[in-house]
């Protein structure tokens, strides 16, 4: 048993590659449950690390973004993002390298406030939650041609209301703003 009174499950092997595709690799491996000595396949996707932007303008307004997802087949509202690649020497410069391409925004004291684990029963990934101070528009966004992303100021009041009313959905951008709340208002959170 572990620590934490749950029984730890062994890999059997048998790990094998399902599918690979430019972000990510499914993989079914075989695993013994060592409490009822059970065995059974999983298929369980490697990622690659992702990060999320919380960019604050220097009037404490958050830079948010629209754009479609293929998976909900709607318009999110989201934060900026996307993959760590291969050249960024941390998430936070990822996390700098993201926000400037998606919104031509850039900002300073960029410092990790939370990460996750976006769904750990099938990922074996890491989401880092990174905020940036002062924000402010630099230069035009520089777009992947697969991207089609509208920015744009939204004040706290105003992003308080899309939280009640499930505008925001997306479940990053939920936990992004969730580490944000928890560093701007660290009384409500102690």
């Amino acid at each position: 048993m572990s620590p934490d009174g749950a029984a730890k499950w062994i890999s059997r092997g048998n790990r094998r590659e399902l599918c690979r595709t430019g972000v990510m690799t499914m993989v079914s491996e075989t695993f013994e449950c060592v409490r009822t000595g059970a065995t059974h396949d999983f298929i369980t996707m490697d990622l690659i690390d992702w990060v999320v932007v919380v960019p604050e303008t220097p009037e404490k307004e958050l830079l948010m973004i629209r754009q479609f997802r293929h998976g909900t087949q709607k318009i999110e509202l989201e934060v900026p993002g996307g993959c760590i690649d291969r050249a960024d020497a941390s998430p936070l410069e990822a996390a700098e390298r993201e926000l400037l391409e998606e919104t031509g925004f850039a900002g300073e004291n960029p410092h990790i406030i939370g990460k996750v684990c976006p769904n750990p029963a099938i990922q074996h990934n890491t989401c880092y939650v990174v905020k940036i101070d002062n924000v402010r528009r630099v230069s035009e966004p520089r777009l992947e041609d697969t991207e089609d992303i509208e920015h744009r100021i939204v004040p706290i009041a105003k992003v308080k209301e899309f939280l009640r009313t499930g505008a925001i959905s997306h479940g990053i951008v939920l936990n992004a703003l969730f580490f944000y709340w928890m560093e701007r208002e660290p009384e409500h959170f102690a």
